[in-house]
């Protein structure tokens, strides 16, 4: 049984689409290290596919579980969900309720990809019925303009360009809060190698959360410096410039190594 998405009239879910303020997902799209790498231009092109995907959801409600979105423009959701407090307060701005993602899961068999192709198929009528051309459909769906040079590359709306999103669960109110902080570290919604710079993790139990990498963890700025020392998660070979071992402490730790603990130790007792 399909839910239904919203009770919103579709002019004010529309208006409440547009109105959104996505920077912040676009910046860590930018970002080298923590995204994707993207350039603001392509960042932005990405943003209108996804502000159409959402408009689609609410101009076509009866779809919506079937409707694909391209691979780049699935990744600007997840990015978006993982702002897990804006995230809430958005899908209530423009829908008056969560709007869950239900990402397919598991092997890919043959039956799963013949589904694709279908739902890949519906998907295409229903931009072609909303933009018309190729050309207009298609850079609407996949976000990036379609020309010449780059039509080979277009992200046509075809089954092995589409995320399988399983799409909307608007019913399934488990999980459809923020996470709390001091469990984000184990949920699963944040990167392990990014959650050290998600500032979800308590900075006390960051050192224990297993989402820290080790060489990263003594700049992270989420160890108190008092248990640096014992966390196991400072490397030796950085442990003396890592300023989160206090002195006193620097010549027990076991985290300098042995060339060095001689004259560290005479240093770390005169401090």
């Amino acid at each position: 049984m399909k839910t239904k998405l919203t009770n919103r009239p579709v002019e004010q879910v529309i208006a409440a689409i547009h109105a959104l303020d996505l920077e912040s997902v676009k910046i860590r799209m930018m970002d080298p290290e923590l995204g994707e790498g993207w350039t603001r231009e392509y960042a932005e092109g990405i943003e209108r596919g996804y502000r159409t995907y959402l408009t689609m959801l609410a101009k076509y409600p009866d779809h919506a579980e079937d409707i694909l979105l391209s691979k780049d423009v699935d990744e600007f959701w997840h990015t978006h969900i993982l702002q897990t407090i804006k995230y809430t307060e958005d899908c209530e701005a423009v829908f008056g309720k969560y709007l869950h993602h239900a990402p397919h899961i598991g092997e890919v068999t043959p039956a799963v990809k013949e589904k694709r192709m279908v739902l890949a198929e519906k998907t295409r009528r229903l931009y072609q019925r909303e933009f018309g051309s190729v050309q207009n459909y298609d850079a609407a769906w996949s976000g990036a303009p379609i020309n010449a040079e780059n039509a080979a590359y277009s992200g046509a709306i075809r089954a092995e360009n589409a995320a399988y999103s399983g799409a909307i669960r608007a019913d399934k109110a488990a999980y459809s809060g923020a996470i709390r902080a001091e469990n984000a570290a184990y949920s699963g919604a944040i990167r392990a190698e990014k959650a050290a710079y998600s500032g979800a993790i308590k900075a006390e139990n960051a050192a224990y959360s297993g989402a820290i990498r080790a060489e990263n963890a003594a700049y992270s700025g989420a160890i108190r410096a008092e248990n640096a020392a014992y966390s196991g998660a400072i490397r030796a070979e950085n442990a003396t410039y890592s300023g989160a071992i206090r002195a006193e402490n620097a010549a027990y730790s076991g985290a300098i190594t042995a060339l060095s603990r001689a004259e560290n130790t005479v240093i770390a007792l005169q401090v």
